[in-house]
Formats: structure tokens, C-alpha cells, sequence
């Protein structure tokens, strides 16, 4: 029987000045030094878990050597609807079915998008970086890829290592009453706290 396998995030190469951007924002801090006679911050106080549920997202990626891959991610019920549907799209789609999550934060579609023909990750970053503008890192946890603005919403596109036919397409869309501006959204701590938590398997 074929097992699945957590997949371990992929680093970007260097394609032109926008991957070399993305490549210094996923460098990972040095470690802090605390200043001589600097007081340990107090510990924080344990307080009652809430029940967070697995969301899971799953499709096909490939075709001769096709692949299952599988996203999953915590959430918490009592604030946020998560479903997986075939129709009623938050945004257009070229999907079969895609994931759609009402947060009291906010709204996300997500979906899997096929690469053209001789595309990969890398070569997908550069083309973004000629179309938009805006192109910019970001990175949770397990997840990194890069962000651009699309209309009313920012996408997120993220690499599945180990995986060159597809890739995670998210579409975050902030609230009516919200009037920060979109470039900061996927920092936001609700969105964060899902993205963080989020896992990629695959199966071949």
C-alpha cells in the first residue's frame, strides 16, 4: 500500500531580482542574543484549548506519473465554514472543485492550478513578476511561494515540492468593512494562524 508523505518545504531558486527577493525574505532570522540583565518575559498563562477541526483539500496533479496531493490545515468551527464544492465559487475558476472558507475575518478560495507546458515553480515566479506589478514573497510555516494583488482580492500561488505540475492558488478576500489595504492581509493573525498550520502530503 503507498503511504503519504509529508513534504518538506521547497526553497526557491534564483530567478532574476523578484527570486532573489523572495530567497532573502525566507532566510530565517539569527536568533536573538537578550540584552545583559534583561528579564525573561513572564510565561504565558494556560488557559482552555479550543477544538480546532482538519480542513482538507485534495486533488490529482499530473497525468503519466500523476500524483494525489493533499492540504490540509486547523481552523476553528465556532468562527470559521469550511467547505469543499463543485460550484458557487467565491471567484472564477478552472478547477473541478475547489475550497471555500467564510471566517468571521475573512474569505478564501483554494484551488489547484496546472503549470503550462514546461513550466515549473520557478519559471511560473518570473512570468508573475513581468504581469504584476505587486509581486511580492510570502511564506507560513510549511507554505511559501509568492502574493500579488488580483482585483478585489490578493492570490497567493504556493510550490508543492517534489511536485512539478501544479501548483496551491489562494484567493483571500477581506471583509466589506475593512479598510486596510490588501497587501497586508495574508499577515493578518487570523489568516496566519490557518496558513501556519497548514500541511502538504502527496502521494504518488
Amino acid at each position: 500500500m503507498k503511504k503519504w508523505k509529508v513534504i518538506a518545504p521547497l526553497s526557491l531558486a534564483a530567478v532574476g531580482a523578484l527570486a532573489a527577493g523572495v530567497a532573502t525574505l525566507l532566510r530565517k532570522p539569527k536568533e536573538e542574543v537578550a540584552a545583559p540583565g534583561a528579564k525573561a518575559a513572564p510565561a504565558a498563562k494556560a488557559g482552555p484549548q479550543k477544538a480546532l477541526q482538519t480542513g482538507s483539500y485534495s486533488f490529482i496533479s499530473g497525468f503519466k506519473d500523476a500524483a494525489t496531493v493533499e492540504l490540509t490545515f486547523q481552523y476553528d468551527p465556532e468562527v470559521t465554514d469550511y467547505s469543499v464544492v463543485e460550484e458557487g465559487f467565491l471567484c472564477y475558476s478552472s478547477a473541478s472543485h475547489v475550497a471555500i472558507i467564510h471566517s468571521e475575518d475573512f474569505r478564501a478560495q483554494i484551488e489547484y492550478a496546472p503549470f503550462y507546458a514546461g513550466e515549473n515553480f520557478e519559471s511560473f515566479v518570473k512570468n508573475a513578476g513581468e504581469k504584476f506589478k505587486d509581486v511580492a514573497p510570502v511564506r507560513y510555516a510549511e507554505l511559501e511561494g509568492i502574493q500579488y494583488g488580483d482585483g478585489d482580492s490578493i492570490c497567493l500561488c504556493f510550490a508543492i515540492p517534489g511536485d512539478d505540475h501544479s501548483y496551491i492558488q489562494v484567493n483571500l478576500f477581506k471583509l466589506a468593512d475593512d479598510d486596510d489595504p490588501i497587501t497586508v492581509f495574508p499577515q493578518y493573525p487570523a489568516v496566519k494562524a490557518l496558513f501556519d498550520s497548514a500541511r502538504i502530503l502527496i502521494q504518488h
